[in-house]
């Protein structure tokens, strides 16, 4: 079913296994700080590790390498000569396929002056890897590739075996989808792109940039919140959206991008689709921590909110409901959030689904509202040292062209 501005979007439960938070020590930084001051470079650096990775055993890095899995990424971290080395393998270069393009590939968009971690290639294969003499080590330097270095290589490795025919290398396994999971998952995946098609059909109607980034950050994070996407299908997908979920990218070409995208996705059979989903392992959470002080920051006050209440208010609940629908689903899938939190999303998501656009806007304003009261407490006023997050894509503040086109139902 397509949506327009007689019915809102649908809901389903996810697919995709929610995260809870991790709860991290940072009192383990401040220790490998004054470590690394007094040169004891070692174990700084092992109190980094703790830090990171709080349920992992650490033992001692010169005679017994730490290995993680990140998505597809095998990462293995050990010290030996004097130096800590930490690499992944991404991908074996195939003469079947075109390696000549899958080095430009890596060169320019992996490679980059100033990175301390960089693409090796030895023989064939392909590499991303850190290594520094341990009399120049730093926490800092440690933070910086475990946080880059995996996410960036599970990003990688599937783009090159898909785009460039190269070989997988040492990649992590995957657990896939049982019957049930995958059958529920095409199901989904088909309703998101047709009800995203009527979408982005009343956003070129509409012409106002505030509805397009509504739509834009839907048609990105509905998929991401919802689906356990991986594999090169996963990748074709962030590469499209970087152009369509960019605000600051022509409206135009946006549109263009987005419908080539959505008949690209709708081309997808279930096969293919079953093929690059699973419920893949992080050592290191992809997602940000969810606190109270975003959801106040999104739904107790502000210009994004009080734009959202002008449009409830002036009978342009289209606008509104799909803003709300789509904030929602944002926030579910970029943060980790305490199970009660996630579940309450979800509730209002499943409360509006299918709803016509007015009953959904009402429904969700006062859904929010409760989060508010609900989870933030004391943060309902927003603070100084809240988060400021914003959907990619998203304008938050106020949009001249909006709220043109008269009543939505």
């Amino acid at each position: 079913m397509a949506a327009t501005s007689q019915g809102s979007v649908t809901y389903a439960p996810p697919i995709r296994r929610l995260p809870p938070p991790t709860q991290l020590d940072y009192d383990l930084l401040e220790a490998a700080d004054d470590l690394a001051g007094d040169g004891r470079a070692v174990e700084a650096i092992g109190q980094v590790l703790a830090h990171l990775f709080p349920s992992a055993e650490i033992g001692d890095l010169t005679t017994t390498p730490f290995t993680f899995v990140q998505g597809s990424s095998l990462v293995t971290v050990r010290i030996e000569d004097g130096e800590l080395a930490i690499a992944v393998p991404l991908a074996t270069l195939s003469a079947d396929g075109n390696p000549v393009a899958a080095l430009r590939y890596v060169l320019t968009r992996v490679s980059a002056p100033g990175q301390i971690y960089q693409p090796r290639l030895r023989g064939d294969a392909l590499s991303l890897e850190f290594r520094d003499k341990l009399t120049r080590m730093h926490p800092a330097k440690v933070l910086d590739v475990l946080r880059r270095m995996p996410p960036e290589a599970d990003r990688v490795d599937d783009w090159l075996v898909g785009e460039f025919g190269a070989v997988p290398l040492g990649h992590a396994e995957i657990e896939r989808l049982t019957d049930d999971e995958a059958a529920r998952a095409y199901e989904l995946w088909t309703r998101h792109w047709g009800e995203v098609e009527g979408l982005l059909a009343e956003a070129q109607r509409k012409r106002s940039v505030w509805f397009l980034n509504e739509v834009t950050a839907f048609a990105n994070f509905r998929i991401r919140f919802a689906l356990p996407l991986c594999g090169h299908l996963g990748s074709r997908l962030a590469e499209s959206s970087a152009v369509w979920n960019d605000g600051q990218v022509d409206s135009s070409k946006r549109e263009a991008a987005l419908a080539r995208c959505l008949r690209d996705m709708k081309a997808v059979t279930a096969d293919e689709l079953r093929a690059n989903l699973g419920h893949a392992s992080y050592a290191l959470s992809p997602l940000s921590e969810g606190r109270a002080a975003i959801i106040s920051d999104y739904f107790a006050q502000g210009g994004y909110i009080e734009q959202i209440d002008r449009f409830r208010k002036s009978g342009h609940s289209f606008e509104a409901g799909l803003a709300l629908v789509s904030t929602y689903t944002y926030l579910l899938a970029r943060f980790a959030w305490p199970p009660v939190v996630a579940t309450a999303f979800m509730e209002g998501l499943a409360e509006a689904s299918g709803k016509p656009w007015r009953e959904a806007a009402t429904l969700l304003w006062n859904h929010c509202k409760g989060l508010v009261a609900r989870f933030c407490g004391d943060d309902a006023e927003g603070g100084d040292d809240a988060e400021e997050e914003e959907p990619e894509g998203g304008d938050e503040g106020e949009d001249g062209d909006a709220a043109t086109d008269g009543e939505d139902n």
